[in-house]
């Protein structure tokens, strides 16, 4: 005797469409805002050269960081130093609603500032 259990399965398709054109407009907005600020920048020239600074100041920071890291102990302090930082942002800006709030507002500013 072997008993049949039979399974329906329920199948839900899912639109990714949607949300592939919700990408492609937001890419498309962000690269309208990019052009629009780059043809009412007036110093084209030292844009660039700010853009080649801050490429070899990023690639200088690594090569530091690189070789820190291979210090002794240097790593696990820059490790708590980051966990007591990170903590401490939590508890100014995220642990309480109001600070909550403030902190949301504080950042739309300024993302409505950048953009």
């Amino acid at each position: 005797f072997k008993p049949s259990v039979s399974l329906k399965k329920k199948t839900t398709k899912v639109n990714a469409t949607t949300r592939s054109d919700e990408v492609q407009d937001k890419l498309k907005e962000i690269t309208g805002t990019l052009n629009e600020k780059w043809d009412d920048t007036e110093e084209k020239p030292a844009a660039v050269a700010l853009a080649v600074c801050g490429l070899v100041a990023l690639v200088a920071a690594d090569g530091v960081l690189h070789n820190i890291d291979g210090l002794p102990l240097i790593p696990n302090l820059l490790e708590l130093v980051g966990i007591v930082v990170s903590g401490f942002f939590i508890y100014q800006n995220l642990l309480f609603k109001p600070d909550r709030q403030a902190f949301k507002e504080k950042l739309s500013k300024t993302f409505d500032d950048v953009l």
